[in-house]
């Protein structure tokens, strides 16, 4: 049987703010598809090896390769700073905190990427934004502002305006960590559905239901490297490590 295509590849990514060294040598393959779920405690450099996936964060040293195409880091410079662009425009990004265009409508944040990164043409990429908000449930809020909005309105907004630039993959940098936990399980409820779509994903998450549930990978981050790596059902239910058996037991 043919392996899915490989999506996204992370080779030896290190980083270093100043003397603190943050990722130590994360190596990470997502094939298309993959739901992968990235666990650790608070400063495990879980954030930051995202971050570092899509250039928000430039790595200190290692290569990034998103569909063949490949940035090489050394010494904390890209070898082809041309193609972080387009390789962000790639990868969609869902924040913590929504990073929503606060002056703009829910429908305008979802057009306002396709508009000015791809050049689509206004009602093509408003027909879009329409069809995207529907799907995530809010075709009523469109004409809302996020400050009319409740955190996990925001947050779907995020998603639909991550969406509308058609990546290859998602990130999500701990998507329900900021909503109230009534809030939580509607964000959810639409990151199951694009799962169960087939959509390729790296979710940084503190939430052990999505992990175990809907993943098809969980790696787990400590101290900056990958401590335990595997599917979610041998990992939760056979630890292989103490650190990821005492995490675990922190967190049900």
């Amino acid at each position: 049987m043919t392996k899915p295509e490989t999506i996204l590849k992370a080779e030896d990514i290190h980083k270093s703010f100043g003397r603190l060294e943050v990722l130590k040598g994360i190596s990470l393959e997502a094939r298309n598809h993959d739901v992968i779920s990235i666990l650790g405690s608070s400063g495990s450099g879980k954030s930051t090896f995202l971050r570092c996936l899509n250039f928000l964060e430039i790595p200190t040293s290692g290569k990034v390769t998103v569909h063949g195409e490949e940035i090489l880091v050394k010494n904390g410079k890209p070898q082809n700073v041309r193609h972080i662009e387009d390789i962000r425009s790639r990868l969609g990004m869902v924040f913590q905190q929504f990073n929503l265009w606060t002056h703009r409508t829910a429908l305008e944040n979802v057009m306002e990427g396709p508009v000015q990164v791809k050049r689509e043409p206004n009602a093509e990429a408003r027909d879009k934004a329409e069809a995207l908000l529907k799907r995530v449930g809010l075709e009523d809020r469109m004409h809302m502002y996020p400050s009319q909005l409740s955190g996990g309105q925001q947050q779907r907004v995020a998603i639909a305006r991550a969406l509308a630039m058609e990546p290859d993959a998602i990130l999500f940098d701990e998507p329900t960590s900021a909503l109230d936990p009534e809030l939580v399980g509607e964000v959810l409820k639409v990151m199951q559905s694009l799962a169960a779509e087939g959509r390729t994903m790296i979710v940084v998450t503190h939430e052990m239901g999505f992990a175990r549930e809907v993943s098809s990978e969980v790696v787990f981050l400590h101290e900056g490297r990958i401590a335990e790596q595997g599917p979610p059902d041998e990992m939760f239910a056979n630890p292989k490590t103490e650190v990821f058996e005492r995490f675990i037991s922190k967190v049900k």
